[in-house]
């Protein structure tokens, strides 16, 4: 579910501006781009005084298995032919031009019960994100 969810938002975030110069009117479906996806799981991390931590990820095999299931939800949602994809777990140089000061993060939804720590936010559905009743997460 969290996959079809995050493939159907990617296509159709509108990102890029349309013919007249307006922005935030095109998706990458619309334009017909390619997409690049890298697994970073650095992105999940912790400081541990001056130190990353990153034992709170998920382990190499099911993250993999997870990062594959997306690429095919992806591929199965779009053309398969632009979606490209980095070498999982490898050490690479990839090198990107940023387009602006924009970066938008994506987030899997999570059952509605659950909330989700560093943000304090209710996920409730895709489209949907609603503050908690209280600030207190432990509820």
């Amino acid at each position: 579910m969290w996959n079809i969810c995050i493939s159907r938002k990617l296509l159709a975030l509108r990102l890029f501006e349309d013919t007249a110069g307006k922005r935030w009117q095109k998706s990458v479906k619309d334009e017909q781009l390619e997409i690049l996806c890298v697994s970073q799981f650095t992105l999940y991390h912790r400081l541990k005084g001056n130190k990353p931590d990153f034992h709170l990820a998920m382990q190499g095999d099911a993250a993999q298995k997870l990062y594959n299931s997306f690429l095919k939800r992806l591929g199965k949602d779009y053309d398969g032919a632009k979606v490209k994809d980095g070498k999982f777990g490898a050490y690479m140089q990839v090198h990107i031009q940023n387009d602006g000061p924009v970066t938008v993060e994506l987030e899997s939804p999570v059952e509605e019960s659950k909330v989700i720590k560093d943000s304090q936010t209710k996920v409730n559905n895709c489209n949907e994100v609603k503050q908690p009743e209280s600030a207190d997460i432990n509820k």
